[in-house]
């Protein structure tokens, strides 16, 4: 799809993605590989993410945000830490910029930290998924609750500021209690960000190719976690994240769902860009010293198919007074005003929204959109 008004748009953030795991979790469905033995593999493949950022040029010149996730970024050694920030340290020398890692409990170090530290990272997102110690064998995570709340103070003690927590719901065996003892976790850490996601089963996942299923609880426990939440003090600003004030919304994920153009790096990464006027979706494909960017090109409807997708993902939803969203709001007006009299959709201030009961069947009311 061709936009004769926004000839290539800058690239807003970088996603980099960091396969290697020290254990597979059962309902992943990232792109990873258990850590090698070998650290010459490691080394070859920030090689390679290193080629692939120089291949942009100076496109990468006005990103505001980058995010490493994986993966297990945290799972590399200290100088397979350092060389990865190294690649990096050119686009980060800026203020007001957002740059996030993910890891998990098991392999936080104070040594590790510091590097992170020391090259700007200013955002930590640490994969707790839940403090029940039964839970989190269940689920086939490695670390238990003492190890996850050591990690956090010891974050906290390295000096950052800005640390977000990744938690699920709806997961085998899990009841009303357990999330209440998360929520009392969450009041005694207090972390700036929460996102906190129902367990979707998702195919190329372990479980998922067992053709495992999910509970049938979902909509009574999101309920628990956002009223939770809000009595906590946290904002909920899109479908599964909450933010303890308006400074820790996160940034870089407000920019995958506003409809800003991001470029993704290394083994599955996913981007949206735009080349010569015209949108792509692009996916890193191959393995992981062998890979290639694919470019799937959108048309008109699909362009506006996704800024709905996933602008309604946010609790202030899309802004109808811009141009293209006044586009896609008269492409789709029909539609949207009979959600609206189903009481799924709102517009209030210029914005078109999911209401309350829109968010909890959100991917109900998008496939009426396709």
């Amino acid at each position: 799809m061709r936009d004769s008004k926004l000839i290539d748009r800058k690239i807003n953030s970088l996603y980099v993605h960091i396969p290697f795991c020290e254990h597979i979790c059962f309902y992943c469905d990232f792109v990873k590989v258990k850590k090698p033995q070998d650290p010459k593999v490691i080394e070859k493949y920030l090689d390679k993410i290193e080629i692939e950022l120089e291949a942009y040029g100076n496109k990468l010149e006005f990103i505001e945000s980058i995010y490493i996730g994986g993966g297990t970024p945290s799972c590399l050694n200290e100088q397979q830490t350092i060389r990865m920030c190294e690649i990096l340290s050119k686009y980060t020398n800026k203020e007001n910029f957002e740059y996030s890692i993910e890891l998990n409990p098991e392999s936080v170090t104070r040594e590790k930290l510091e590097i992170y530290k020391k090259f700007n990272i200013n955002r930590i997102s640490m994969g707790v998924q839940t403090f029940d110690n039964e839970l989190l064998k269940k689920i086939g995570r490695i670390h238990d609750n003492s190890i996850a709340i050591n990690a956090y103070k010891l974050i906290r003690q390295v000096g950052f500021t800005n640390v977000s927590i990744d938690l699920m719901y709806n997961l085998y065996d899990q009841s009303r209690e357990n999330i209440y003892t998360d929520l009392r976790y969450i009041d005694e850490l207090k972390p700036d960000h929460i996102s906190w996601y129902s367990l979707i089963m998702k195919e190329k996942s372990v479980w998922g190719r067992k053709n495992m299923k999910v509970p049938e609880n979902d909509e009574l426990y999101d309920e628990i976690v956002n009223n939770g939440l809000k009595q906590l003090g946290y904002i909920r600003y899109e479908i599964s994240n909450y933010a303890l004030g308006e400074k820790n919304k996160s940034f870089h994920n407000i920019s995958y769902w506003n409809n800003s153009i991001f470029a993704g790096v290394g083994i599955g990464a996913t981007g949206f860009e735009q080349i010569e006027g015209k949108y792509f979706l692009t996916k890193n494909e191959g393995n992981i010293l062998n890979y290639q960017k694919e470019f799937e090109e959108l048309s008109q409807e699909d362009y506006y198919f996704q800024i709905v997708m996933m602008g309604l993902r946010l609790v202030e939803g899309i802004d109808i007074s811009l141009d293209i969203n006044k586009e896609i709001y008269n492409f789709y007006q029909k539609k949207i005003n009979e959600k609206i009299s189903q009481n799924l959709l709102e517009i209030v201030n210029n914005r078109l929204r999911c209401t309350e009961r829109g968010f909890n069947i959100l991917n109900e009311i998008l496939i009426d959109f396709l």
